[in-house]
C-alpha cells in the first residue's frame, strides 16, 4: 500500500476523504482525494473491510465517502462497504462526466482517479438501490421476459425449418401460430436422410 505525507497527522477527526473505486471480480483500482489534492492511488484484492482498514489506519478519524460504478456485482458491494462505515453511492457510468482522451485512455485507475475527483466536486449523485426483496423479483421478472424470447426465438427457427422444407401442419394439429406440445408430437417424422430427420429432432426438442 502507498502512503503519503499526510500520515504525520495523529488525526483527521472530521476531514472528508473522497475514494474513487473502480471494481472487478479480482481487483479494486482505489482512488483517495481530500481537500482537493490526491492522497492516495493502488490496486487491492476485492474487499470493504480491507478497505475500510487501509482508511482506518492511514486517516484515522476522517469521514470517508466512496463511489463506484453500477454493474455486474451488483449491490453487494454497496451494502458491505455502508456496513464498514463508509458513505457509499452507486453511479451510474453515463453519469461520469468524461473528456474525449478520458475515453480513448480508459485504465482501472484512471477510472478510479475520475470517479473521486467528481465524487469530492459533487458532481456524482447514487442512483436508487433496491432492497434484496426487490432486486429478487426485478431477476425473476427478467428471467421470465428471457426465457419467452427464448421460447419465440426457437419457435421461429423450427417454423422456417417446417418452411424451407414444404411440412405443413394439419389444421386438426394446430390452427395457431404457437407450436403447442401437440403440434410438436405430429411433428416428430422421418425426413429422406437421418441428417435431416437429426436436424428436425433437435429443433422439436
Amino acid at each position: 500500500m502507498p502512503s503519503t505525507n499526510l500520515q504525520n497527522f495523529i488525526d483527521f477527526k472530521g476531514q472528508n476523504f473522497y475514494v474513487g473505486l473502480d471494481v472487478h471480480k479480482k481487483s479494486w483500482a482505489v482512488t483517495i482525494r481530500s481537500l482537493g489534492i490526491e492522497v492516495a492511488r493502488f490496486t487491492q484484492p476485492p474487499g470493504g473491510e480491507s478497505l475500510n482498514n487501509y482508511l482506518q489506519r492511514n486517516f484515522p478519524g476522517g469521514r470517508y465517502h466512496s463511489a463506484y460504478e453500477a454493474g455486474f456485482c451488483g449491490t453487494g458491494i454497496h451494502e458491505e462497504l455502508c456496513k464498514q462505515g463508509i458513505d457509499n453511492i452507486l453511479v451510474h457510468a453515463a453519469d461520469i462526466p468524461s473528456t474525449d482522451k478520458q475515453k480513448k485512455n480508459k485504465t482501472d485507475l484512471h477510472d478510479s482517479r475520475s470517479i473521486a475527483e467528481h465524487l469530492e466536486r459533487g458532481n456524482l449523485h447514487g442512483i436508487h438501490v433496491l432492497t434484496q426483496e426487490q432486486q429478487e423479483l426485478r431477476s425473476l421478472f427478467r428471467f421470465r421476459e428471457a426465457k419467452v424470447k427464448d421460447v419465440t426465438r426457437v419457435n421461429n427457427r423450427l417454423k422456417s425449418f417446417l418452411i424451407y422444407y414444404s411440412i405443413h401442419l394439419p389444421e386438426s394439429v394446430s390452427k395457431k401460430e404457437y407450436l403447442s406440445k401437440r403440434a410438436l408430437n405430429w411433428l416428430n417424422l422421418e425426413l429422406e436422410s437421418p441428417a435431416g430427420t437429426i436436424a428436425l429432432q433437435q429443433y422439436i426438442a
